[in-house]
Parts: C-alpha cells; structure tokens; sequence
C-alpha cells in the first residue's frame, strides 16, 4: 500500500476500502469533511471534474491554507483513486454567518482539452492511432495505453491541423480506430473499445434505486438511410428516354446497395448521407448506414437512475465503460454501458446519478482510413 493510501486508511479505519468519504489530497494535506460533492465522470466527458465546499468550521486534517490554482491535487473515494489532476479553481465565500470554501478539480487531461498540439511535423506516415496519440498527450505529462488493442491501427497517413487542441487531434485519431477514450484514474488516458466488463451488481427499481428516468424518443430517427454518391456525373447523363428517371438517378447516386430500414419508424422520414472518397467497392458506405441506425436507436433509449450508493455489490465504485444491468420494476433486467456518471454529497445524502444507454450507442462511426482514401482516388482518376 502506498504511503498516501496507508494515510488514509489510518484516517477512516477499518471500513476504508468501503468508505464513501471524500479524501482530497493537495500538497502535503488531507482534506476530508466536504460538506457538499459533486464528481463528474463519463465516456464523453473530458476532464473528469469535481467541485467540492466545506466550511471553517468542518472537521478536517489538513487546512485550504496555501491552496492555490494549478496546484496538483489527487481525489479519492475511501481507498480508491478517482481523479488525479489540478486545482482549477479556490472560491472563498463569507458572511457574518458562515465562511464556505468552494474548490474546483479537474484531471490532468484539462491540458488536452484546452491546450494545442504542438509536433516537429504535422504530417505523419506509417504509424498507428496508439503512437500518435501517445506522442501527442506526451508533452503534457500524461501517458496513454490501450485495453485489448484499442489503437492498433495501421495509419498510413495523417495530418495534424495547426491549430487543433492535442484533444481534437486524439479524438479523430480515435474516429478513424474506431476505439473510445477516456480518463483513468491517475490522470492518464486509454483507448478502449466499448465496454464489456460486467459490474458484480447494477440497478434495480425498489432496491437500491431511488429516481429513474427513461426516455424513448424518436428525435435523429429515420426510416431509411441510404448512402448516396455526390457526384457531378448526373449533371452530364441526359436524362432515361423511357421515362424512368428516377430509377436512373438512383442507379447514379445510390450505388452498391447501401440502404437500411428502421423498423421502428413506420412514419416516411428517408436520410442520405453520402459516400467517402475512395470508397471504391461501397464496402464502408454499407457499414456506415447500418452504424448510423443502430447508433441513433441506442441513443434514443436512455435511462438515468439516481442510486443510494458509489459501489455496487462488491464494493467496486461505479466506473465509466463498464456494464451494469438494469432490472425494472417488472423484474426485466438488462446490461447497459454506464456512460456518464454525478456523484453527490451533501447534507440530504449520499447519490450516484448514471446515465444508461445500449452498447450500441457508443460504437465510433467507422471511417475509411486516409491513404486507403487516396489510393482509391486516384485509382479511379487513373
């Protein structure tokens, strides 16, 4: 055990490792007795964040003297590290009645966010999306690794745009992977596929869950999706003598079969999108309407419950990526991906707030790798 944890178990005893105390490490303080928490963390979310209070008068080990922004600060939940980062902001607040003190932390990948990528060379080739993005995320302090081979990809050719925060540059280095990424607790990152490691325990109405909301829309649902080529040839063709025009503009603009049904819209609301360059058998445009439904039906069936608890069953805090089944009033459970999560204290209690969606939700739109693009290109301009 590292010296900080061994700190902490001293300080809460023996249920530590199950604690849900808020310890907030900033220099050589302790920090416990928060009266108010709130710890945002999420697959979409970047940095993780956390914005705590206490007062003067709250029993704490170490004081906010000398607290500054820009101070490195480690956050943990009894024995579990949860955020390492900074000090982005200290908000003094006081009346004749009470002296509160507001600290903002994110993690260190607040750097990625806000901050440009700087490289030796903004054009790359014969590389992967791992060693980019490692070489991108490397001036700022911060590693990244990758969980099943997440980043493995051959890229043999990428640009970096001057002006692109080294956050833009991983994003899209992720989108042509086809992997998520994400903070770690140590305020490094990963490259992950969509999750598939199962929590000992989930959410189940009448149990450990106090509020769920579950929203089924229909909003950015289509009952077609089709992928059509935006080319300038229709504008050279003359027009089909026997009147069929419109299956000759089809025959032009919507090649390769690449159209998918939802089912569950019976209502006419029909999307193109069109083709990539390079996209010389349709091979991607087949995959990438069949990604555009399953994508917009899982994000139109999104549950957020309000829990009673940061852990499940095994004393495992709630983490983002992970699975968890939900199991309604009816007893119908279901695994879901946790996607975004709020853990709150204060004085009306101790919560977890988790946002729920399918896996298929949060599968990457699937891209035609730059040079495959290119090759293409000029294979048909040849």
């Amino acid at each position: 055990m590292s010296g900080v944890l061994s700190q902490i178990s001293a300080l809460l005893g023996y249920s530590a490792s199950s604690s849900q105390t808020v310890v907030v490490r900033i220099g050589d303080q302790l920090i416990y007795g928060w009266t108010s928490v709130a710890i945002r963390l999420g697959l979409e979310l970047m940095p993780s964040t956390a914005d705590l209070t206490i007062t003067e008068t709250s029993p704490v080990t170490g004081t906010l003297q000398n607290v500054s922004p820009g101070d490195a600060a480690e956050l943990y939940i009894g024995l579990d590290q949860l955020i390492t980062g900074y000090v982005v902001a200290v908000i003094d607040t006081e009346s004749a009645e009470s002296h509160d003190i507001h600290v903002q932390i994110a993690s260190k990948s607040m750097d990625l966010v806000d901050c440009a990528a700087e490289f030796s060379t903004y054009q790359m080739t014969s590389t992967n999306a791992l060693a980019i993005a490692q070489k991108v995320a490397e001036p700022f302090g911060i590693s990244v690794s990758s969980i099943g081979g997440a980043g493995d990809v051959n890229i043999q050719q990428f640009s970096v745009i001057l002006t692109e925060t080294a956050y833009e540059v991983i994003e899209r280095l992720c989108r042509l992977a086809g992997c998520l990424f994400y903070d770690l607790p140590d305020g490094n990152i990963v490259l992950a596929p969509v999750g598939s490691d199962l929590m000992a325990s989930g959410f189940t109405m009448g149990e450990n869950v106090e509020q769920r909301q579950h929203v089924r829309s229909m909003a950015g649902r289509y009952s077609t999706i089709t992928a059509i080529l935006a080319s300038n040839i229709m504008l050279f063709d003359p027009p089909s003598s026997d009147g069929k025009q419109v299956d000759q503009m089809k025959a032009i603009t919507a090649p390769g079969n690449a159209v998918v049904t939802d089912l569950d819209i019976t209502r006419w609301r029909p999307l193109l999108i069109p083709v990539e360059n390079g996209d010389a058998d349709y091979k991607m445009a087949r995959t990438r309407v069949l990604w555009e439904v399953a994508r917009r039906a899982g994000r139109s069936r999104q549950i957020t419950v309000t829990c009673d608890s940061w852990r499940d069953s095994a004393g495992a805090l709630w983490r983002p990526n992970k699975l968890a089944p939900y199991t309604d009033g009816n007893g119908v459970s279901t695994n879901y991906v946790m996607g975004e999560i709020t853990l709150t204290q204060n004085p009306g209690g101790t919560r977890a707030d988790v946002t729920l969606m399918p896996r298929q939700a949060f599968i990457p739109e699937p891209l035609l790798l730059p040079m495959a693009s290119n090759e293409a290109v000029r294979a048909a301009n040849s």
